[in-house]
């Protein structure tokens, strides 16, 4: 038998135990306050702490965070499956990744330490979502079989929020850098795209590869202005609506404007530039147009009143030339004198209704024609006279009618003979063709903004062409590349009036060299053409009474005596106030009355207006040195009984006012 231990064994082996115990007591105290500690970590930490069984998704624990993250207690979300929780791309998204995971760890054991991320979507208990992050490693026992997932997800809404709306916002800017109208561009310091938008490629015609490997002093129309646009930028440390002179891959000149700011690095040094290009090319062709617009309007309204005062002039002579004809007789020496006189008087007037086509007040009688007919009569008789120059005719057959004067008409395609022939000194083609075109708005140029249908009439000529300097002011009047004596420089000033005035455009294309064509567009119609009449050359008497008010002297002393010579008793006035004062004493006893339209304090309409208060029944035939338009045409409207233009001779005033007197006036 073993011996029995001694009492000193016993208490040695009790002060062990002792000792034992207290340390196992300390232990577990440690572990409990350790316990604690992580309960209390687990419990306050604003991350949620999860675990999850491997084998089906279910989760097993969660921290009471889950209430912040889902809104569910951590009870209540312990309830729910893994797949209730998750938003379903998200629940697919989390499922397919674990499962792939730990079809891995099959084969590779290294990956049991692995650490796995994922961004996922919570649906909350609310319906409404938050995005979070978890992090989460594999558990596995003794004998190393996963049997757990552990994991934390953390509130990442902001952040997710905060990227999409970067990425919203990268969007938009990359939205507006790729459809922008404008250049949007960076560039080098020295003088290298880093970046430019479509816009930017189509402006200056190369392909992205072939603008990056430029040097940008090739895109300058003039190199040196890239140094002077670096030392403005560098100065003020940007640019505003800088204008530069560019040049496409093709040479095209560009009109444009720069806006730029300098690029900076951290330290402050340049690295480049960054803004926008606009191209003006086409703004700034349309405001030259607008200014010879405004320019020619300018002009015309200087030449209409100089027609209108030489017509005063003219009218003076005619009616004391006709007057001394009726009584000369042919066989008298003075009878040719006057006869030249008078046909001077006849030149002095065509340059006249000129200067009045231009200004867009000559005199229009508008009737609906065919131009293919026109133009081939007054083609034919401009190549009878002009051996040397051949004229070629391609008329559209069915070419819509147009509503315009005839005379007009003639004359403008007779200034555009004239014009070509005097271009090709040595002879040549004229060629002359017409066609139906339908217009849209603004097709032709800017100041084209009447769409519909039209009439194009082309000219071209072989001769010597024009720069762009001449064909800048073909149109001006009194300008001419010919020798003095030999033009008067009214031909073509007066074929962009009378074609503006019918409601039209002009447009001329040329170049040195080369020749001209001129086309003319002219509104059409579908009304049907009308006859021409034409006008038999008798004197018409009469006896009536005839009120004469004018402000010159001169033309109603001329026009009284040749009333009188016509037969009618003539009283006159030399304004309007006096005109009126006349019409109402002799009211019932004047006839007819002939009106100066532009006069002094009262204008020959007002005066029109007050004798109309007097004598609605009143018959009152217009005179002036413009034509019948504008002012004229509105009286005319209002119930005028004709119109006549000065200058005008015995024989037309005389079948003037006997077609007012017998109601047939017509307003013509």
């Amino acid at each position: 038998m073993p011996a029995s231990p001694s009492h000193e064994d016993l208490l040695h082996q009790v002060c062990r135990l002792k000792e034992e115990n207290e340390r196992l007591r300390r232990e577990i105290e440690s572990l409990k306050q350790s316990r604690q500690t992580y309960q209390m970590l687990v419990e306050n930490v604003p991350d949620m702490i999860w675990i999850m069984s491997a084998d089906r998704f279910e989760l097993k624990y969660l921290s009471p965070a889950a209430k912040l993250l889902t809104g569910y207690t951590a009870e209540e979300a312990l309830e729910k499956s893994f797949q209730d929780i998750l938003s379903p791309a998200s629940y697919a998204k989390a499922a397919a990744y674990f499962a792939e995971e730990i079809e891995k760890l099959k084969t590779d054991k290294t990956l049991m330490t692995k650490t796995h991320t994922l961004e996922i979507e919570y649906i909350q208990k609310d319906g409404s979502s938050k995005w979070v992050s978890i992090t989460a490693r594999p558990v596995f026992d003794k004998n190393n079989n996963l049997t757990e997932i552990i994991g934390v997800s953390r509130d990442i809404s902001k952040q997710v929020e905060a990227q999409k709306a970067l990425e919203k916002s990268e969007e938009r800017y990359r939205t507006l850098f790729e459809t922008s109208r404008d250049t949007i561009y960076i560039t080098t310091r020295e003088g290298r795209f880093v970046e430019i938008n479509p816009a930017g490629l189509e402006l200056f015609g190369y392909t992205k590869e072939e603008i990056f490997k430029l040097d940008l002093k090739q895109l300058y129309f003039n190199p040196e202005d890239r140094e002077k646009f670096q030392k403005a930028i560098e100065r003020e440390g940007y640019v505003r609506d800088y204008a530069v002179k560019f040049k496409k891959k093709d040479n095209t000149p560009l009109d444009c404007l720069i806006t730029s700011t300098l690029r900076r690095s951290e330290d402050g040094a340049i690295l480049g530039y960054q803004g926008i290009i606009r191209d003006i090319s086409a703004q700034k062709r349309m405001m030259a147009q607008l200014y010879q617009a405004q320019k020619m309007e300018a002009i015309g309204t200087l030449a209409g009143g100089i027609a209108h005062n030489f017509n005063n002039l003219l009218m003076t002579i005619q009616g004391n030339t006709s007057l001394m004809l009726m009584k000369t007789g042919p066989d008298d020496p003075n009878f040719q004198r006057l006869k030249t006189i008078e046909k001077q008087i006849q030149y002095g007037s065509d340059l006249s209704k000129q200067l009045l086509g231009f200004a867009r007040r000559g005199q229009y009688q508008v009737k609906t024609i065919n131009l293919n007919a026109q133009i081939q009569a007054s083609a034919t008789m401009f190549a009878a006279a002009k051996k040397e120059i051949t004229i070629q005719t391609r008329f559209f057959d069915g070419l819509w009618a147009v509503e315009a004067d005839p005379g007009q008409m003639d004359q403008v395609m007779l200034n555009l003979y004239v014009n070509a022939w005097q271009a090709m000194p040595g002879g040549g083609t004229i060629y002359i063709q017409t066609q139906n075109i339908t217009l849209g708005k603004y097709q032709l140029a800017s100041f084209q903004y009447r769409p519909g249908d039209y009439v194009k009439i082309s000219v071209t000529d072989t001769g010597v062409g024009m720069d762009e300097t001449v064909k800048q002011k073909i149109f001006e009047p009194f300008f001419t590349t010919k020798e003095p004596g030999q033009g008067t420089g009214l031909g073509l000033s007066s074929v962009y009036g009378i074609v503006k005035n019918h409601g039209g455009y002009i447009t001329v294309y040329s170049e040195p060299g080369k020749g001209a064509t001129f086309n003319i567009y002219l509104p059409a119609t579908h009304k049907s053409v009308e006859d021409q009449e034409k006008t038999e050359n008798l004197l018409f008497m009469g006896r009536e009474t005839v009120l004469l008010v004018d402000d010159e002297p001169i033309i109603i002393e001329t026009a009284q005596i040749m009333l009188s010579e016509l037969g009618y008793t003539v009283l006159t006035a030399d304004n309007g106030e006096t005109g009126i004062d006349l019409f109402r004493r002799y009211k019932g006893e004047i006839d007819v009355v002939i009106l100066d339209l532009i006069m002094p304090k009262m204008s020959g309409a007002e005066t029109f207006n007050r004798i109309k208060s007097i004598d609605p029944a009143a018959r009152v035939l217009l005179s002036s040195g413009y034509s019948r338009n504008g002012q004229a045409e509105e009286l005319l409207q209002k119930g005028c009984s004709g119109f006549i233009q000065k200058p005008f001779n015995i024989l037309e005033l005389s079948r003037k006012v006997r077609e007012v007197l017998d109601g047939s006036g017509g307003g013509a």
